[in-house]
């Protein structure tokens, strides 16, 4: 109770003002009734001054409330006195403080989902769309065979990439909220590469692509395989669409106290200085871009490397290929 100042200021008055009368008292018994008179003036007085003292904090502790209720929360220091009411403002902005903070990120939660909804159904609206028209046409019982089969191709191929393009925004949904799970396991890049690359040697292949991979590298890292897997592969699958017929894509692998790295690199055109700093961005086409690029692969594969804890940068001449760094930092640093 004392802790409160303005209590300990009132008892203390108190009892210094009837030390003081009774002090009186004893040497003049006859003021006794003008010194009782005169305590329950003072008394009366000290009582109304505490009282206004204690209403007023509280009526600033009600417009602090009003003011947090209109999100107009005030950038201010609590209290830092003792005493109940000014630990329970300093309580109160604490609560309001965390609940402000609470509904900016619900706000942005419903903002991101609000974005990636609009993201996908723009990068859905065109496939559907040529399959809406394509699907007209077949209906035509006069299409020539050639046509009906060119047709079904075009089908095929545009419903897997509307299949690659849902899968790929969910994984990275579910990576921005917090819903995968990475292991923390030791991956052999020798395994990582061959896994990341197996699905893409046929497409290299009718390219007359080759794929130089150092012999068995020895280097390991702490993450996850199967995800580091769809890293790789994505910016592999990125190199081998600007990469020219004939070309080479070359994977190297090295390793330090520090981290294990691979360096992909490519033989395409290039990426321009104005392009580079949003290669990483989602559903960003740069110049260069193929035609049935949706901006997608690397910002994944970014969203996947950075999620264990490793990094990925970029070296491009315009004109003279691409090189990707990927660092795997090890658990020791």
């Amino acid at each position: 109770m004392f802790k409160n100042r303005e209590i300990l200021y009132s008892v203390l008055f108190i009892l210094i003002l009837s030390g003081l009368s009774a002090a009186v008292c004893m040497r003049v018994p006859a003021l006794g009734v003008y010194v009782v008179l005169v305590d329950g003036l003072l008394y009366t007085a000290c009582f109304s001054a505490f009282s206004r003292y204690r209403y007023g904090k509280l009526r600033k502790l009600s417009e602090f409330l009003r003011k947090a209720q209109k999100h107009m929360l005030p950038l201010e220091v609590p209290d830092q006195l003792e005493g109940e009411l000014s630990v329970l403002k300093s309580e109160l902005y604490k609560l309001l403080t965390k609940c402000h903070s609470q509904a900016e990120l619900l706000h942005q939660d419903r903002q991101f989902l609000a974005d990636t909804i609009s993201d996908i159904s723009h990068q859905l609206k065109t496939p559907m769309t040529s399959m809406n028209v394509m699907i007209d046409l077949l209906k035509d019982e006069a299409l020539p065979p050639q046509k009906r089969l060119e047709f079904t191709r075009s089908l095929h191929t545009q419903l897997s990439r509307m299949e690659w393009l849902l899968s790929a925004m969910l994984t990275m949904s579910r990576i921005d909220a917090g819903s995968i799970t990475l292991k923390k396991e030791t991956v052999k890049a020798a395994d990582l590469i061959r896994q990341a690359s197996e699905h893409l040697l046929i497409p290299m292949e009718l390219r007359g692509q080759r794929l130089a991979v150092p012999d068995a590298p020895a280097a390991v890292f702490q993450g996850d395989l199967h995800w580091s897997c769809e890293a790789v592969s994505n910016i592999l699958k990125n190199c081998m669409e600007h990469t020219p017929c004939g070309g080479t894509i070359t994977i190297g692998v090295r390793e330090n106290p520090i981290y294990t790295g691979i360096l992909i690199r490519d033989e395409g055109g290039g990426i321009s200085e104005k392009d580079k700093p949003h290669v990483f961005e989602r559903f960003y086409k740069g110049a260069n871009a193929s035609p049935d690029s949706v901006g997608i692969g690397l910002a994944l594969a970014k969203q996947l490397i950075t999620a264990q804890d490793g990094t990925i940068e970029i070296e491009s001449d315009y004109g003279r290929g691409t090189l990707f760094k990927i660092k795997f930092y090890h658990c020791n640093m």
